[in-house]
This record gives C-alpha cells, structure tokens and sequence, in this order.
C-alpha cells in the first residue's frame, strides 16, 4: 500500500498570510490525523517557531527550518538514521546550513555595501509591525541558527545586484513573502529530498506532495512527486516552471485544506 507524505510550507501556505490562523485547513488537518499520514512542516522559521504551531496541531512529525538549515527528527521517530547527525532537545538534527554566527559576519560585509536591516537586530515593535506577529512570537522568530531575514531600506537596488553581492560572498539569497533571507549552500528542496530517502528507505511505496506559495519553495515543490503552487493573497501565482505544478484557485490554508482533502480521497497510489 502506498504511503503519502506531505511537505508544507508554512507562511501564506498552511498559515493564512496575515492572520497566521489555519483554521481553515482544518477539515484536512483532522483526515491527515486520521489517516496516519505525515506531515512535514517546511519553513522560513525558526526550530522554536515551528515547535510552537506544531504543538497547537498536534503533530509530532518532523519538521525543516529557516528555509532548509536543518531537518529535525524526533527522537525515536521512525526512520532510520545513525549517522551525520547532531542531538538536539529531543531531536536528532541534519545540519545543511552555515550557523548563525557565520551568517551574522556575511551580513555585516553586506550592509557595507547595500541599505539592508537585519530581522534579528530589529526591535520588537518593529517586527510586529512588519509581521503582524504577537509580541510572545517576536522572540521566537529572531531565534535564528541558520539565516538572516532581512529588508532592503531603499528601493534603488535591484535584486539582480543584492544576488549578485550575496553570491560573492558566498552565501545564497532568497526571497519568500515579506523578506530576503541570507543563508548559507542549503534549501528547501535539499531537505526534503533528504527526508524523502529517508521515507522511501524505510517502506519504497512512497508518494511525496508539496505545498507552497513562493519562490523559496520552488526548490521544494521540484523534489515531491505531486506539487501545489498556492496562490497570494490577491489571487496571483508566483512566477516558477516546475514539472506537473498544479496552480491552486484558493489562496492560504483553504487551498491546503482542498487540495489534501483532494489528494486523500484519491486511491492509494493513485
């Protein structure tokens, strides 16, 4: 019997864009708890974020942060792994990406070159105004261990040159909602291949599906077999050219909550 595994992002994906609410995927939230199918949360956030909505759900699965950093794997989950791997709270980790600290200097040398303003050197009033995020949540998102969200000040510079910048300096640069993200050779698709193998290695009949909504996802949506593009907020879709990419209609988390609903429905294997 085929086995399903769901990867999601997170921001305007799973969680509605301004209000971070997924109340409307709920009806699929519940048939994913009923079904024992995994879901795997694929984020932009912080470990500590994720913790945070994964406790309010209920999943116990594991989970990627700050857009491929790390995949972490509750300890005694199973799947099979023994080796490459740091332990962590509870967790064994799989560490893709430069740590903080290293972030934090290429980001410095950035500023010398470019008007841009660190996520995690904001004050809170600040994130909450950009984020719309409560004050208890601020702390948790500036916990950052693998990149460096950030805005550009002035409007002047193009995103071509801020890339071509970060690519000299050896990171990598994306782009997903609200924010750049500086970070180091790791992305969403990377982890989740990983993750992947590490499902197919324990049972082969598996099918992978994959939701999100902007061009940080892509890498993500190029590594499942069934890939979701959901749609912003104004009803538009952001611009990639992956393989067999279904366009959602629905924006945010009614989008997840049809197309799983959808997905589910269908037999196994089908």
């Amino acid at each position: 019997m085929t086995e399903l595994v769901i990867f999601t992002d997170l921001d305007g994906t799973l969680l509605d864009h301004e209000t971070y609410s997924y109340q409307a995927a709920r009806p699929a939230l519940d048939r994913i708890r009923q079904t024992g199918t995994r879901l795997v949360m694929v984020s932009s956030k912080t470990h500590v974020e994720i913790e945070a909505v994964r406790a309010e759900m209920g999943n116990t699965d594991p989970f990627v942060s700050e857009n491929g950093g790390a995949v972490f794997i509750p300890s005694g989950y199973d799947l099979d792994i023994t080796s490459g791997i740091e332990t962590m709270n509870g967790y064994k980790v799989i560490r893709l990406g430069a740590r903080f600290d290293d972030i934090s200097k290429g980001f410095d040398r950035l500023a010398a070159w470019f008007p841009v303003k660190a996520f995690s050197r904001m004050s809170a009033d600040e994130v909450m105004a950009l984020t719309g995020l409560k004050l208890s949540q601020v702390k948790l998102a500036q916990a950052r261990e693998f990149s460096e969200p950030f805005i550009v000040t002035d409007n002047r510079f193009s995103e071509e040159d801020l890339a071509e910048a970060v690519d000299k300096l050896g990171f990598t640069l994306t782009h997903g909602g609200r924010f750049y993200h500086l970070t180091g050779p790791n992305d969403k698709g990377r982890a989740v291949g990983i993750l992947s193998g590490l499902f197919k290695r324990r049972r082969a009949e598996v099918v992978t599906v994959g939701f999100g909504d902007a061009k940080n996802d892509e890498p993500l949506l190029r590594a499942v077999d069934r890939p979701f593009l959901v749609a912003r907020p104004d009803g538009s879709h952001c611009t990639m050219d992956v393989p067999g990419l279904v366009k959602t209609p629905a924006v945010g988390p009614e989008a997840f909550n049809q197309a799983v609903l959808k997905v589910l429905s269908l037999p196994q294997g089908g």
